[in-house]
């Protein structure tokens, strides 16, 4: 009886389809193309780029430019300029950098946060900070090389 018949090991190594050894766990393809999907899973999704300065405009209901000019807090975000024609506006927006909706950003979310526990005016603030955070989330200033 051989050592085959009897179930034992013949002696030859395992080998792979293309004639050589096969070789246990992933190839280097399959590690490049695993860190090439890791990377697209970093990027944020959706993201517009924008030159820096650029203004981007974001358009309000008549309940949010009545938020904006009512409340103290948030209006202390805005110059002279931008209140004059937040009100004067027949279809009220405000255009601004990035860096600017950012900071006016804070001045609502103080608003919210100075507010009482439910209240009218703190869920009315929390709709336009998540507004504004959606407009900074989805862009963001350009890398511009020198």
């Amino acid at each position: 009886m051989t050592k085959r018949e009897a179930g034992g090991k013949s002696g030859r190594k395992a080998k792979g389809a293309n004639g050589g050894a096969r070789r246990e766990g992933p190839t280097k393809a399959d590690i490049e193309s695993f860190l090439a999907l890791l990377e697209l899973e970093s990027r944020p999704r959706n993201v517009i780029p924008v030159l820096p300065g650029t203004k981007l405009r974001l358009r309000f209901s008549e309940d949010e430019r009545r938020l904006i000019l009512d409340d103290w807090t948030i209006s202390m975000g805005l110059t002279d300029k931008q209140s004059k024609a937040l009100e004067k506006a027949r279809k009220p927006e405000l255009s601004m950098t990035l860096a600017d909706w950012d900071d006016f950003m804070v001045y609502v979310a103080s608003a919210s946060n100075h507010a009482r526990d439910g209240s009218r005016l703190q869920r009315r603030a929390d709709a336009l900070s998540d507004r504004i955070q959606l407009l900074l989330q989805t862009h963001t200033e350009a890398d511009v090389g020198s």
